[in-house]
């Protein structure tokens, strides 16, 4: 099998994950952090469900949807070379370079499909159901580009790259809590959740160039754990295609609850005077065990180098370099073979922690920080944001600022949010520029409604500043002439 054909697979993989993951909807915005009002703060800490209204109600499609990604040609080209299933090598080819030069990519979806909130005396209390895909690879180091870059000559020996990749797919239930400790100083909450996984794709597989006896090899060995509704076909070790399964039901798959994992949120909000407050928060500490359709693919196979195109030096650290001199990608002439694991495995979540600090300038404008960092095995990347949340009336706020998302660093924010009397909706981007130009490498858009429940119907006015206690009635739209 040609390594092009294992770049197909990989691909492939990705667009499959893709494909379901539109299913569901994106990564609350950033710019939203500091909007503790808005309903759906408490995705990024649990101690912010005390600023939730007494009972608030809000179910799918308007309980929350979000979406961010940092490439959008890739989104194109792996979404068009799927769903057109004509692909070609050089097709395929080109998707896997362009992950290649992007260093990180990722792609982040969630939504809420329903959500409870409830404040009472006691504490605040939220139910929720969500839907949470996350796709991140990073195929981007020396040895990557040694073998696919005509330009790339060098490549040091014994150097190990990692060819991360995850896309994973799973529904949480989940129960949250948040009581003020201190009064006007410090509240904590924390969030139980129930997890069932749809589908994964973990990669824990690693390259590097090895020497022996007078011989260079590419040695490429891992695994690349699989959850996914798909039946392999392979030929004499090699993996000759990779389809969706025969059997497969879109209903079955989301209501899949084989595949079960436990985790919590927590996090806390301090004040440090009464204009500064900081906070901070842990979301998705936990693991899911991945027990239905489990395709692993095991990588562990090494190829010779053609001597007539490469040749040993030694830098000036005394490091051995092998170094290339044919101007055709390496790659086109190695081939590996697999071995199929079907053995269950147990899998740590994307974890995130945020960090964040607000200072109220007075009681229209506010400012704020948050830093959130995103962990997971060989694809940590962090994010910042800088943002003026100025309340312009009691229904309506507006924020914009300044962000940093990942490894692209021209984002201007912007949201509102309206709130009125039976409940409050919120429209916001990390990046605007992406609406407005398509050289931006980001592009994200956050959007939900909510209800409050159980309001009476207002009858009269706000009172008077210099008359506290009289009210003035509204008036009827309507009246009946005698």
């Amino acid at each position: 099998m040609k390594l092009e054909v294992t770049i197909k697979q990989i691909v492939v993989l990705l667009a499959l994950l893709s494909v379901i993951s539109l299913l569901g909807n994106a990564q609350s915005n950033l710019v939203f952090y500091h909007a503790e009002d808005q309903f759906n703060t408490s995705n990024f800490n649990p101690a912010f469900l005390t600023t939730q209204h007494e009972f608030t109600f809000s179910i799918f499609p308007l309980a929350g949807m979000s979406f961010g990604f940092n490439n959008q040609e890739v989104i194109k080209d792996v979404m068009t070379q799927f769903l057109q299933g004509s692909q070609t090598t050089e097709d395929f080819k080109g998707v896997f370079n362009s992950l290649v030069k992007q260093n990180l990519f990722f792609l982040n979806y969630e939504t809420n499909l329903l959500s409870l909130g409830y404040n009472s005396d006691f504490g605040s209390f939220s139910f929720r159901i969500r839907e949470n895909v996350l796709l991140m690879t990073d195929f981007k180091g020396d040895l990557s580009d040694f073998l696919m870059s005509p330009t790339f000559q060098n490549m040091a020996i014994d150097q190990p790259q990692l060819f991360g990749a995850e896309a994973i797919h799973y529904r949480e239930y989940s129960l949250g809590f948040a009581k003020e400790i201190i009064k006007d100083k410090l509240t904590v909450g924390g969030r139980a959740k129930i997890y069932y996984g749809k589908s994964i794709l973990f990669s824990e597989v690693s390259g590097k160039i090895i020497e022996r006896a007078d011989t260079f090899y590419t040695q490429i060995a891992g695994p690349m754990r699989l959850s996914i509704p798909a039946n392999p076909d392979f030929e004499d070790g090699y993996l000759r295609d990779l389809n969706l399964a025969n059997d497969f039901d879109f209903g079955g798959y989301i209501t899949n609850a084989r595949n079960i994992g436990v985790g919590i949120d927590f996090g806390f909000k301090y004040k440090v005077t009464p204009e500064i407050e900081l906070s901070a928060s842990v979301i998705d500490l936990g693991r899911i065990k991945w027990k239905q359709n489990i395709n692993t693919l095991i990588f562990n196979d090494e190829y010779p180098f053609p001597e007539e195109n490469i040749d040993i030096k030694i830098n000036e650290n005394g490091v051995p370099v092998l170094t290339k001199f044919n101007d055709k990608p390496l790659a086109d002439t190695i081939s590996f073979s697999l071995t199929l694991d079907e053995t269950a495995f147990s899998k740590p979540l994307p974890t995130t922690i945020y960090a964040g600090l607000k200072y109220q300038v007075n009681p229209k404008l506010q400012i704020g920080v948050v830093d959130r960092f995103s962990k997971t095995k060989g694809l940590n990347y962090n994010s910042f944001s800088l943002t003026a949340h100025y309340t312009a009336n009691k229904k309506l706020s507006i924020i914009t600022g300044y962000s940093i998302i990942g490894n692209s660093f021209a984002n201007i924010p912007i949201a509102i949010l309206y709130k009125r009397d039976g409940g409050q909706t919120y429209l916001g981007t990390d990046n605007v520029l992406s609406f407005l130009s398509k050289s931006s490498d980001f592009s994200a858009i956050s959007f939900g409604t909510c209800f409050y429940l159980f309001t009476g119907k207002v009858k009269y006015k706000d009172p008077i500043e210099y008359l506290p206690f009289y009210k003035e009635r509204k008036p009827k739209l309507f009246s009946k002439k005698g």
